[in-house]
């Protein structure tokens, strides 16, 4: 049986009495990818399927993102019953729920320097884009040529090595890309269980946690959620989930679905 009716069978036999928490990635889940992060947006379609799922009164649903709250908002991610989880869970928002990491903003003064010094070393590299998120910098090489590409890694390794030695930054590996952090013992699996946590005490219900996630910085949602849910990896990027469909097309195919059903 291929990936996406097997994880639609699984959907279906949820336990009883339970409350689904479907919780999304957003780049290489709910969108394709694209060489410049910035040129991302969320279709009227799936914008539509998506606030659709989030008025359910009998679920809850939400975004777990690399990319700031108010990035999300702007590419398409509306809606005031949807949860959103940023920055790797550093941020988190939704109804009831407001919560921002104390310790995130110590790295911002350093991540402000290699910001420019970064830049100063890849902006010859066609194909090179550097995003500045604020409490983290990425390095996306996804339009570069091979040279140029390993070329930047080189140099914002390099370059971030000292910071990483002395425990200010963390290194988070993805797809084309590579991101500096804050040095914080804080994951997307932590975001997971803060919004469990807190879906279950609002609605006095066990949360069954459904995650979609398609690459390495996913892996931490599936192997909290582990066998008490439903993880679904887009791509064999995503090797801890149980289940794997093929792209973001695949995604809206399982959620129109979900849609479909009681």
């Amino acid at each position: 049986m291929p990936g996406l009716e097997r994880a639609l069978a699984a959907w279906q036999v949820r336990p009883a009495g339970s409350r689904p928490l479907l919780l999304l990635d957003f780049d290489g889940t709910l969108v394709d990818f694209e060489v410049d992060p910035a040129a991302v947006r969320l279709s009227p379609a799936r914008q539509l399927l998506l606030q659709s799922i989030a008025s359910r009164s009998d679920l809850s649903a939400g975004i777990v993102s690399g990319r700031r709250i108010s990035d999300l908002r702007a590419r398409g991610c509306g809606g005031s019953n949807l949860f959103y989880a940023g920055l790797h869970g550093l941020e988190i928002e939704g109804p009831g729920l407001r919560f921002a990491h104390h310790a995130a903003s110590a790295a911002a003064p350093t991540l402000g320097v290699l910001v420019i010094e970064v830049k100063n070393a890849t902006k010859e590299l066609p194909g090179v884009v550097l995003e500045d998120k604020g409490l983290s910098i990425v390095l996306h090489v996804r339009g570069a040529s091979k040279a140029d590409r390993l070329h930047a890694l080189t140099r914002f390794r390099a370059l971030a090595e000292p910071y990483i030695s002395d425990g200010i930054l963390r290194v988070l590996p993805g797809d084309e890309m590579t991101e500096l952090l804050p040095n914080i013992d804080w994951t997307k699996g932590d975001a997971v269980r803060a919004l469990i946590r807190h879906v279950e005490s609002m609605y006095k219900q066990t949360a069954w946690p459904v995650y979609i996630g398609d690459d390495e910085t996913d892996e931490d949602a599936f192997e909290e959620i582990g066998d008490s849910g439903l993880t679904i990896g887009v791509s064999n990027r995503a090797a801890g989930a149980s289940f794997h469909i093929a792209s973001p097309d695949s995604v809206e195919t399982f959620l129109r679905a979900v849609l479909a059903t009681d």
